[in-house]
């Protein structure tokens, strides 16, 4: 007898149940970027997973993105802190409009497309900035300063070839390793190995980067310059992307203002790379003792990583001399982007629209 009452009892639940409303609204040519971004974070802290994604038509653009936290405690309190969706931006310039998007709170923001004050306890739906994880610090001497040593590059393709998420991708293998010494002659090595992926420009990338360029020229000549910028080239993923820079930059507390501008302008020596990055892994070590920084427990063991290989890394370290030792095997922090989708595809004119049943926040 229990099994034709359980039946009876699903089938009446399905009989009272509302059906999803189905989307009918046309479909058109759309631009799709979606990237997944990872970090270990600095020795292990606040480790976090970004997805990225944009819709984009010539006057039409969707940005959405979703942070979660990953590993134990401090996956916990980044996913608690500023994880989740976030809102979503929706710029409309056939209608001269923006639209800030929660789909937490089922409301948005409207907003004349050059943009518009935030309105009065809107700060209170986000997150106070002093709740941020404040990002850790390299423990040093106070007052100490360290300069740069020596600062060698060096990146090359490896010939292997492989598929990644259906690009056909070709991988440069490289180091990047800059001594840093103190008044005292303490010597710090600071090692970021590189293994990247990179895939020609096919027609379908290029579709979507002629498509993004073309929003990008109707979006600055509707919007006085005074109102927000574009940010870097349209289509463009930077090989070294800047959350890795301010990271190091950060954490290095030590270097002095202009070697500090001198240890960010090796990112144009990633122009050398052919090709747009599909796949970037960054591994950072760091090693040494200048102004007296604490060595972290995982980097007591000094030897060269595996996974580069050993004629690359000796060409990088060859200008060292040969006391000093590489990074040890476990990396101070690791960084990993991956493209998951770039080209044009159909999709919903809905997307560019908000939920007709969200209600209007201002």
């Amino acid at each position: 007898m229990r099994k034709p009452i359980a039946i009876a009892v699903a089938a009446a639940a399905a009989g009272c149940s509302t059906p999803p409303a189905v989307d009918t609204t046309p479909e058109n040519p759309t631009a799709v970027f979606e990237t997944r971004t990872s970090s270990t974070g600095i020795a292990g802290m606040f480790p976090f997973e970004t997805t990225e994604k944009r819709f984009v038509r010539a006057d039409m653009q969707r940005e959405e993105h979703a942070t979660k936290g990953t590993g134990r405690f401090s996956g916990f309190l980044v996913t608690r802190v500023m994880g989740g969706p976030g809102d979503t931006n929706i710029a409309r310039l056939d209608r001269k409009l923006m639209w800030t998007v929660s789909d937490r709170r089922k409301e948005y923001f409207e907003c004349p497309i050059e943009g518009c004050p935030m309105p009065a306890g809107a700060e209170k739906a986000g997150k106070p900035e002093a709740q941020q994880p404040e990002q850790p610090k390299q423990k040093t001497e106070e007052g100490c300063t360290t300069r740069i040593a020596a600062n060698r590059f060096d990146i090359k393709p490896t010939g292997q070839k492989r598929e990644v998420n259906g690009f056909n991708a070709d991988q440069y293998e490289g180091a990047w390793v800059v001594r840093m010494e103190d008044k005292q002659k303490r010597a710090t090595t600071s090692t970021l190995k590189l293994d990247i992926w990179t895939s020609p420009i096919n027609a379908e990338m290029k579709k979507a980067i002629d498509t993004e360029a073309a929003f990008a020229r109707t979006y600055m000549a509707s919007v006085p310059k005074t109102a927000m910028m574009m940010h870097g080239k349209p289509g463009e993923l930077p090989v070294l992307p800047p959350e890795v820079m301010a990271s190091m930059t950060g954490y290095l507390g030590t270097l002095s203002a202009s070697d500090r501008a001198a240890f960010a302008r090796v990112a144009k020596e990633f122009e050398k790379i052919k090709g747009h990055p599909v796949s970037t892994k960054l591994e950072w070590f760091l090693d040494g003792n200048a102004c007296g920084a604490e060595k972290e427990e995982r980097e007591q063991k000094a030897s060269t990583p595996t996974s580069i290989s050993g004629a690359l890394m000796s060409g990088a370290m060859g200008m060292l001399k040969k006391e000093e030792k590489p990074a040890g095997p476990q990396p101070l922090m690791s960084f990993t982007v991956e493209v998951k989708q770039m080209g044009v595809v159909p999709v919903r004119d809905s997307t560019f629209n908000v939920p007709a049943s969200y209600k209007k926040a201002n």
